[in-house]
């Protein structure tokens, strides 16, 4: 044999054994059975956490603490113990990464999420029903028998208890959670399906930064190289976990002993314009870690366009502006500042698709096209079939929300603002990477300020209302989750077609342990003496505020000029950004950046770019990079020191112990 033949021959088997490495089921049986026990334990342990122990949210915000604080135990002691006793046992990074993925999807689910707001709206109008409120007349006859169970006595022990010796009526749950269950699992596996079309652009193409993924990262750089992964080697993230991990046992020791000093963290807000507007001053340690793996002009803009934004709702307040109606809910902070985010989202989506349009085509032309094949072998799951799994989940929910009762016009301008709010939040998060923010906007004003009441009808109001439960916090999505999982999973050769059925896995798993702790809980205990969402009362008030004052053309007119006003602001940005270097702002802070869970997160956020820029001004790219586990030991200690209180106060049984984790 020629020595071109022997070197053909050693190339060909070097790349066939790269080939086998990086797809060579490294998305093993055991790490997925792994990641499926950590996704169910989560999905029982957070709506425990909320419901019955009353202290922070695990599942409420993008940087998944819940999933966070298993993964910084995993990685950082259960692993390494493993590699020194049983080797064998111990999981390789890929392995990691493929928990770490679905246990980040399944924490969308358990909580504000989905469920326990679903479970609390379904029962609602059934159990606070009065001759005042006239619910039995005006709501009751808009909810079909298949969303909700419409029997009494299930919404009665739902809130005060089951009687000794009678058990969960599962008969009356039966077909509306097969109902919600279908529905939310199309609504998931378009967003999976959404982000595999994208993962190429974002990641590979525009190279997007994907912050969150930074931090499990960091974590795992070295794992298998020794017994701990080199932040754990690292003095530095020592010191930066000290720091809030000491403040976290001082609080929490004040809640049992009084004479302990608690650090307090929350100020008092500044009262601006005639004291018409807050601007809260919170310092959380998880958020200015997070910061710190953000781009600068990013960070810059994430809180410079949010005090923007106050200086707006400022002004408006002084010369007495306003726009007849009222503002909704978990908007921004004005009628005209939240339909303005609205705008920016929507320019926001249309620049997304148009600076993928050649990589979609390739996508579309192996979707519709016989012959064509499409670069997607390194994709979870084949274009094709993440196109056609698109299309039969998106005509399943709309048909879903026809039968529910919302019109055909309203139910796709609806699906529309839904896909165009969670699309807009996953690039905020991939690029912008702040772990607690929310939209301005949410799908159902959108879409009664776009159509009207009278269009929707008093069924279709109804049936939009109910999903609150899904999609009015907007403080994480299973889209957002997914985007930072591909991220993490391609950076370590993880992006295995197996990856695609262990999200899957984990959301089917997440779901049924979470709707079962949740019923479990509130049967149990009786939901009025659990914790209290807010989302449920805010659905039936949207629902009644519409019956009860219509929204026309008068309505519609002032917020469709708002909305454009943002998009025109979002369009300026977008082309100032890609067209002058110098430009200092970045057109992804302005979405988001009056959301109520901004108006909380700015001022550490603020903190984190303070300190990154110093670091680069004295020391460069050097010192970022030095420093990183300094930052992420910030984030560390944050989380687990609230997973230490969680599990003292599970076992003392104690009540009410709330050591920040996030924003509340």
């Amino acid at each position: 044999m020629s020595r071109a033949a022997v070197a053909a021959a050693r190339a060909s088997g070097y790349f066939a054994a790269m080939q086998t490495e990086r797809t060579g089921l490294e998305v093993t049986r055991r790490a997925l059975v792994l990641g499926a026990g950590a996704a169910l334990f989560l999905n029982l342990a957070c709506p425990y956490s909320v419901l019955v122990l009353q202290n922070a949210g695990l599942t409420s915000d993008y940087i998944a603490a819940g999933a966070m604080m298993v993964f910084l135990v995993l990685v950082g002691l259960v692993n390494p113990l493993l590699k020194v006793t049983i080797k064998s046992w111990a999981l390789r990074t890929r392995e990691l990464v493929v928990v770490y993925a679905m246990m980040v999807v399944a924490s969308a689910i358990p909580t504000w999420g989905l469920v326990t707001n679903l479970c609390h709206i379904l029962t609602r109008p059934f159990y606070y029903a009065t001759p005042e409120n006239r619910w039995t007349e005006l709501i009751q006859p808009l909810i079909p028998s298949w969303l909700a169970p419409h029997e009494a006595e299930a919404a009665r022990f739902f809130y005060e208890g089951l009687p000794a010796g009678m058990g969960i009526p599962w008969g009356a749950w039966l077909v509306p959670l097969m109902a919600w269950g279908s529905a939310m699992l199309a609504v998931y596996l378009l967003m999976i399906a959404t982000m595999v079309v994208f993962r190429r652009p974002w990641v590979e193409q525009e190279r997007l930064v994907f912050p969150l993924a930074q931090v499990p990262l960091e974590m795992l750089r070295g794992n298998d190289e020794g017994i701990f992964p080199q932040l754990f080697r690292n003095p530095l993230m020592w010191v930066g976990f000290s720091l809030p991990f000491a403040i976290q046992v001082l609080d929490g020791l004040n809640h049992y002993f009084f004479y302990v000093p608690e650090v307090r963290l929350v100020f008092d807000p500044l009262m601006l314009f005639r004291d018409s507007v807050r601007l809260h001053i919170f310092v959380n340690f998880a958020i200015i870690g997070v910061a710190y793996f953000l781009n600068l002009n990013v960070a810059f803009s994430v809180w410079f366009f949010h005090l923007l934004s106050r200086f707006q709702t400022g002004a408006f307040n002084v010369i007495g502006f306003q726009i007849k109606g009222h503002n909704e809910a978990l908007t921004g902070s004005s009628i005209a500042l939240s339909h303005q985010g609205m705008g920016a989202m929507l320019v926001l989506v249309g620049a997304i698709l148009w600076t993928a349009r050649g990589h979609l085509r390739q996508v579309f032309g192996a979707a519709f096209k016989r012959g064509v094949q499409a670069d997607d072998g390194d994709e979870i799951l084949s274009y094709r079939a993440a196109v056609w799994l698109w299309i039969v989940c998106a005509a399943y929910f709309l048909g879903w929300l026809l039968l529910s009762g919302v019109p055909v016009v309203a139910a796709v301008v609806f699906f529309c603002g839904a896909f165009a709010i969670f699309l807009a939040i996953a690039r905020v998060i991939a690029q912008g990477g702040v772990g607690f923010t929310s939209s301005t906007m949410l799908p159902q004003p959108f879409a009664v300020y776009t159509l009207g009441t009278d269009v929707i009808g008093w069924k279709g109001l109804a049936s939009i209302s109910l999903s609150y439960s899904w999609a009015a916090e907007m403080r994480t999505t299973v889209m957002a989750s997914t985007a930072n999982a591909l991220k993490l999973a391609h950076g370590h050769g993880a992006n295995h077609r197996r990856l695609f059925w262990g999200l899957v896995i984990a959301v089917v798993v997440g779901m049924m342990g979470a709707f079962w702790i949740t019923l479990y809980l509130n049967y149990t205990h009786g939901g009025i003496n659990l914790r209290q969402f807010g989302v449920p009362t805010l659905a039936y008030r949207f629902l009644e505020d519409k019956i009860h004052n219509p929204v026309g053309w008068d309505h519609i007119r002032p917020r469709l000029l708002f909305t454009g006003v943002g998009a025109a602001l979002m369009g300026g940005l977008i082309y100032m950004q890609h067209h002058f270097p110098w430009w200092p702002l970045h057109y992804i802070g302005l979405p988001v950046s009056d959301s109520w869970v901004m108006g909380v997160a700015w001022f550490s956020v603020f903190l984190g770019w303070l300190c990154k820029a110093v670091i680069f001004k004295f020391t460069g790219t050097h010192g970022y990079l030095a420093y990183k586990p300094l930052f992420a030991g910030l984030i560390a200690g944050q989380l687990l020191g609230a997973a230490m209180w969680m599990v003292i106060d599970f076992f003392l049984g104690e009540i009410g112990n709330v050591v920040y984790v996030g924003v509340r």
